[in-house]
């Protein structure tokens, strides 16, 4: 059988070798070649393509900021269920909860739109997300100081249609 094989390898031309060499994974995965002779022109040079500057605050002190802020989370979250409504508490979450949705959601804008893929598109998607959470916070700012505070604005969402319910049988 091995010797059929190789006889079926010894009829094909130099250059159906070539190709079937390189529609397989075998040559890209064991055989040290270069990615010109693979790909042709379309691999750009890596001296050429810009990189990043170096950035600490972006690197491992971002993830231990996103891991911090989640940590805050939790204990703001548990003494609103637990204790209700507290003012300094409805304020330490109209700064923390958009903070965490704003370093979650740039992480996601990090991946799926990086910034030497969709220049234009992940600076909008930036700023848009820039604005949103400072929105959020202006909202949050103005139901803790004009309304009843965020614990007790979500309490009230939460039973809106048990409350709207009752009115109705009454």
């Amino acid at each position: 059988m091995l010797s059929k094989s190789l006889s079926l390898a010894r009829l094909r031309t130099p250059v159906q070798q070539r190709v079937l060499q390189l529609h397989t994974a075998r040559p890209l995965l064991f055989k040290a070649s270069s990615p010109r002779a693979l790909f042709g022109d379309e691999v750009p040079n890596p001296a050429t393509v810009p990189q990043p500057a170096a950035n600490r605050l972006k690197g491992s002190y971002h993830w231990m900021n996103e891991r911090a802020v989640s940590i805050i989370s939790l204990p703001l979250l548990a003494t609103a269920f637990i204790y209700g409504s507290n003012p300094i508490n409805d304020m330490l979450m109209g700064v923390v909860l958009p903070v965490q949705v704003y370093m979650s959601f740039e992480q996601v804008l990090t991946d799926y739109f990086h910034a030497r893929r969709w220049p234009v598109v992940s600076r909008v998607l930036k700023y848009s997300l820039v604005a949103i959470t400072g929105l959020a916070m202006f909202g949050a700012w103005r139901i803790n100081t004009t309304d009843v505070g965020l614990t007790n604005y979500c309490s009230r969402l939460w039973n809106a249609n048990k409350k709207k319910k009752q009115d109705d049988e009454q």
